[in-house]
């Protein structure tokens, strides 16, 4: 019979065998590792049948991250999420059809397999967060939205994670002015989450965007981490299957109206 129980901190070691270093698994420990279980605007949830765990669900704010791994529990997992309530869930494309009734998007999401050697980009300070938070919403569509209050809500999360180890940022820079940047959306001690790779447009199609990327996986891959990134379309997908990411799986997004 599935149980569906909130995590207590005692049950951190539980869920994080559970999640390993799978793409969303990185996701949920990220924010579990972060905020713990105590916060009134993150929680997280485990599913058990027989005393062996089945799913683990978080909510960070009204985002949503699903892990499942069997298909009998999709059923009780849905009714659960209904009654939670949800602004946006991001699970498995092979999960998404029975979780989510309206339309959702797939991504395709990679892990890196390449080698890359030498870098000229390095870590950023506080003092570039707004820069380079401008520069990746010039940059990606829908990444982030452009007002200031997102902006402060960004800084809040980044820089608490950042401080505890859990994020990272690099970028080029020259002569103060930022050129190229790329971030760590989730990290843990086993893998992370490569996002918000943005190049200033008097850099493009020079490679700087590349070696951005290619020097944050090479140190993910240098500590022991699998690194992932996930295109957010077709342009990126041809972008890192070029420099040595391998397809690992699909990636659906749910926006609740």
């Amino acid at each position: 019979m599935l149980r569906i129980k909130l995590a207590e901190n005692k049950d951190i070691p539980f869920v994080s065998s559970f999640c390993g270093s799978s793409l969303l698994g990185t996701k949920i420990l990220c924010l579990l590792n972060a905020y713990g279980t105590e916060r009134d605007f993150f929680s997280v949830w485990y599913c058990t049948d027989e005393n062996e765990i089945q799913a683990v669900i978080s909510k960070f704010d009204g985002s949503v991250t699903v892990l499942c791994n069997e298909e009998k529990c999709l059923g009780d997992i849905k009714a659960f999420l209904d009654m939670i309530g949800y602004t946006s869930l991001c699970c498995s494309e092979r999960v998404a059809p029975v979780l989510a009734s309206q339309g959702f998007t797939a991504k395709k999401a990679y892990i890196y397999r390449g080698k890359h050697c030498g870098e000229c980009v390095s870590d950023l300070g506080e003092e570039l967060y707004r820069d380079c938070y401008s520069l990746i919403c010039e940059n990606i569509p829908d990444s982030f939205e452009s007002d200031e209050e997102a902006y402060l809500s960004f800084l809040s999360d980044f820089t608490f994670r950042r401080r505890r180890g859990l994020a990272r940022l690099k970028g080029y820079t020259e002569n103060g002015r930022l050129y190229s940047c790329a971030l760590t959306s989730a990290e843990t001690d086993r893998a992370a989450i490569i996002s918000g790779v943005a190049c200033d447009s008097s850099f493009r199609r020079k490679g700087l965007g590349k070696v951005t990327v290619l020097s944050v996986a090479e140190e993910l891959k240098r500590e022991g981490k699998a690194a992932y990134v996930i295109a957010l379309n077709e342009s990126a997908e041809g972008f890192y299957e070029h420099i040595g990411f391998q397809l690992t799986e699909k990636i659906s997004f749910i926006e609740r109206k």
